[in-house]
């Protein structure tokens, strides 16, 4: 029962209005706010040594801030992908942000940043070996979800 709660609190959530889809949009913004706080301390510092995080525009959120935490976020859409890499000799670090996933009594959010390539024909490959999950927890006294942990994997 308390699944069942918590899954129709969230489709509630994010399903009312556009006001409110924005506000569904917030535990994305968290989830990439922790990933970027991980880009510091876990990920190889040359990876984003730009500053510049190309995040593959999620069809599943209406809005992605430009700026987070000092790291410009750029979307990748099926319109400037190719030109975005060609731009960077045909290599990126591509990264996903995944659907929210409900495991047990916790929502996650996976941000995967691929090792990626352009060759010809327009096919992209991506390599992944790691990537930061993002769990939240409704707390019922705040009546939204916060996060619980985040761990930084790699294979």
């Amino acid at each position: 029962m308390k699944y069942f709660l918590t899954i129709i609190l969230f489709l509630s959530i994010s399903t009312r209005s556009i006001a409110q889809k924005n506000e569904g949009d917030k535990v994305y913004w968290v989830a990439l706010k922790k990933f970027v706080s991980a880009v510091d301390t876990f990920y190889f510092k040359k990876m984003f040594s730009d500053k510049t995080i190309y995040l593959e525009k999620p069809e599943f959120v209406d809005s992605i801030p430009d700026v987070v935490d000092g790291y410009k976020i750029v979307l990748l859409t099926q319109m400037n992908k190719k030109k975005i890499y060609q731009a960077h000799k045909n290599k990126l670090i591509h990264t996903v942000l995944q659907p929210l996933q409900l495991v047990n009594d916790s929502l996650l959010i996976r941000v995967i940043p691929y090792r990626a390539h352009l060759e010809k024909h327009n096919h992209y490959f991506l390599g992944v070996s790691d990537g930061t999950t993002v769990y939240f927890k409704f707390d019922s006294d705040q009546k939204k979800y916060i996060v619980s942990s985040v761990k930084n994997w790699g294979i």
